[in-house]
């Protein structure tokens, strides 16, 4: 179990909040790595019975370390294979628990965005699908990098930032201006995007 949802997990059990709403809360903090409901019904009925631990008991007589590096691996290439996979699908392709998958996930450091899993660390780009964005040097560069594309279907102008959210309003904060040179160009329109609210920012890649 996270240890994180388990110390979650026993503060809320301790103020007798029901497993239910318990889980709904873990959901709307953890999202896709939220641990299952029957889990966390386990975990508050552990709580409520006395115990304080928030670690997994281990099987008696199982060596547990070797299985479990062998199955975080396969949960690893598993998601690499397929970035979309399901913690379900994960958990009913290796024959594991959906929480000990959402463990593994998490100790891999991934995260779902827009419905893919993609290293919390990284960066993380989207482009319009342009040919030269597309290109073997461009993807092989950014696969080097290790940095994750999202998902962008072709011709899609309404869902590109830059074309829903940015160009109209760089027009209108520079209509009927004129530059005597590409650097006063320049500076004008890095001085309009630093106008804009970063929250302004976070809001459009929300709406994607």
């Amino acid at each position: 179990m996270s240890f994180r949802q388990g110390a979650v997990i026993e503060l809320l059990a301790k103020e007798e909040i029901p497993a239910a709403e318990i889980h709904q809360r873990l959901q709307r903090a953890y999202g896709s790595v939220c641990m299952g409901a029957s889990s966390v019904r386990k975990w508050v009925k552990h709580f409520k019975d006395g115990n304080t631990s928030i670690e997994d008991e281990s099987r008696s007589g199982r060596p547990q370390t070797a299985s479990v590096e062998r199955n975080k691996e396969r949960v690893d290439e598993i998601i690499q294979d397929d970035r979309r996979m399901t913690v379900d699908t994960v958990a009913r392709k290796l024959g594991i628990g959906h929480s000990v998958v959402q463990e593994m996930i998490e100790s891999l450091a991934y995260r779902k965005v827009c419905a893919r899993w993609v290293p919390r660390k990284n960066w993380l780009l989207l482009h319009d699908n342009a040919h030269a964005h597309r290109s073997v040097p461009v993807q092989e560069e950014l696969s080097r990098q290790q940095v994750a594309v999202l998902p962008h279907p072709p011709y899609s102008p309404d869902l590109a930032p830059c074309d829903f959210f940015l160009f109209h309003r760089m027009k209108a904060k520079l209509r009927g201006r004129r530059f005597q040179s590409s650097e006063e160009v320049v500076n004008a329109t890095r001085d309009a995007v630093w106008e804009f609210p970063v929250n302004m920012f976070q809001q459009c890649f929300r709406q994607l």
